[in-house]
């Protein structure tokens, strides 16, 4: 789906201070290292590091690189006054493919989870590349907070805003990723968190609204990045957590990437956002107060080898 966005471009290493010209990918005396999966090659003809957690891409050589950063997700609102939480926003999501990197260290943050109604971590690749962290969520009367996709809101409240894109260099190549979230309706349903594909949808009288879904990269699945955990989402990352509801059992859907289920009355549960997925936790429901945090977030880089 990304065709329309990415295509081969020259580098220019000069123009971007990254040194002389390219090597033939995975040859020429290249060597990169680092990352908490250093190197994978999982037999497509890329080698992959990623990082789940703060590290730094070691280079000696020079390539064309892809770079996937996904930022942590917004934790879930809690249950008030009988009425749903919002479900937390996705993390914002920056995709960018052909990016010249030469020899050198190239430091790399993984965005935390959002604990409960407060917004994810940022993630970066360097000073290129910024993912914003999901919006914390909203509760009962509590607009969702801005974020990489912003946050849902509580019922009787007002959506959160989207802040994707971060700050990042001006490749040609970059595609940044964030949605708003959902509003609450004028009773008792509140608002999903938005996702890196799409807007957190809106709560209604009869239920709380879903998350929104993330984007998908096939190329990123959890068994060629070497995340186990992730292969249930097949290489979808940025899902909005669902939202809460009051007055009767059930839950909400998170969206795929990780979003976090949201919850009605009690006993319904929530659902935490998937770790490093980047995913927004789920929302509380009436006299449920077990609103859910985010998944933390997670940096990828992969060559040809």
């Amino acid at each position: 789906m990304f065709d329309k966005f990415f295509t081969k471009q020259s580098p220019l290493l000069g123009a971007l201070g990254l040194g002389g010209g390219i090597a033939s990918a995975g040859g020429g005396g290249l060597s990169v290292s680092g990352g908490n999966v250093d190197g994978l090659a999982p037999g497509n003809g890329y080698i992959y590091h990623t990082f789940t957690s703060p590290g730094t891409l070691t280079i000696s050589g020079s390539s064309d690189f892809e770079i996937l950063v996904v930022a942590g997700g917004g934790g879930g609102g809690s249950d008030g006054s009988g009425a749903g939480g919002g479900g937390g926003g996705g993390g914002g999501v920056v995709y960018a493919t052909s990016v010249p990197l030469s020899s050198g260290a190239y430091p790399i943050s993984v965005g935390d989870a959002g604990a409960k109604a407060t917004s994810g971590g940022d993630s970066t690749f360097h000073t290129f590349f910024t993912a914003k962290g999901g919006g914390g969520s909203g509760a009962y009367n509590v607009n969702g907070s801005p974020g990489g996709s912003g946050g849902g809101a509580g019922a009787r409240a007002s959506t959160g805003s989207a802040t994707q894109p971060g700050i990042s260099h001006s490749f040609p190549t970059v595609n940044n990723a964030g949605n708003n979230g959902g509003a609450g309706d004028g009773g008792n349903g509140a608002g999903g968190g938005g996702g890196a594909g799409a807007a957190g949808s809106q709560g209604s009288s009869s239920g709380a609204g879903s998350g929104g879904n993330g984007l998908q990269f096939p190329a990123f699945t959890g068994p060629l990045i070497g995340v186990p955990s992730l292969n249930p989402l097949s290489g979808y990352f940025g899902g909005g957590g669902g939202g809460g509801f009051g007055p009767s059992q059930g839950t909400s859907s998170g969206g795929l990437g990780g979003g976090g289920v949201g919850s009605g009355r009690a006993p319904s549960p929530a659902t935490a956002g998937v770790t490093n997925s980047g995913g927004g936790g789920g929302g509380g429901g009436r006299s449920n107060n077990n609103a859910q945090p985010g998944g933390s977030g997670i940096v990828v880089a992969r060559y040809q080898a």
